[in-house]
């Protein structure tokens, strides 16, 4: 199990679709809590922390979403 980069509070930026955010929880690997899409990922992805987020979409409306360590980087 991989150590989380990011902790509450962290301010983050999504890879691909460049959204900022906040982290608001961390999980050391993905919970099917947090999902509502219950994703089917490769365990080896499922293992790697996660991450709540809330982020401002391209409208300025602040969405809650769950996402990989490799979806997010430092802004």
């Amino acid at each position: 199990m991989t150590e989380p980069k990011f902790a509450i509070g962290d301010r983050i930026r999504h890879v691909s679709m460049g959204h900022h955010g906040v982290v608001v929880a961390v999980d050391r690997e993905h919970s099917a809590v947090h999902d509502a899409n219950d994703l089917s990922l490769n365990p080896e992805i499922r293992g790697n922390p996660w991450y709540k987020v809330t982020l401002e979409d391209e409208h300025g409306e602040q969405v809650d979403s769950y996402l990989s360590e490799s979806q997010i980087d430092a802004e």
